[in-house]
């Protein structure tokens, strides 16, 4: 069977359209590769532990009816937030203490002023 002549163009053009399809999609973030799968699970997985160790600060401050300043900036409430954070970090099993970037985000959490 042979191909009318006409053809040859609208195959080019195909393959061409598939090729621009594809290096668009990739570089769009259209396709969800393994990769960046597994960096947005680490990172909600940090913001729950995060949120976590925050809601617990937040229990204790209101329970003890602490009444130190954590929002802000200066040395003083930033070594507030950080020593909460610490102390409230929560170690997963097989770890003896609590992820640095979980302390960090929850420092970061307990920053942000109460609506």
């Amino acid at each position: 069977m042979t191909m009318p002549k006409a053809t040859t163009p609208f195959v080019i053009g195909l393959i061409a359209g598939a090729l621009i399809i594809s290096v668009a999609a990739f570089a769009n973030d259209w396709v969800v590769s393994s990769e960046s799968k597994n960096a947005q699970v680490k990172d909600a997985w940090i913001n729950a532990q995060a949120a976590v160790c925050a809601s617990l600060a937040g229990a204790h401050l209101k329970t003890t009816k602490n009444s130190v300043s954590l929002d802000g900036y200066q040395a003083a409430a930033r070594k507030a937030r950080d020593d909460l954070a610490r102390e409230f970090a929560v170690a997963l099993p097989g770890d003896k203490t609590a992820d640095s970037i979980v302390v960090t985000a929850c420092a970061q959490l307990l920053n942000k002023p109460k609506a």
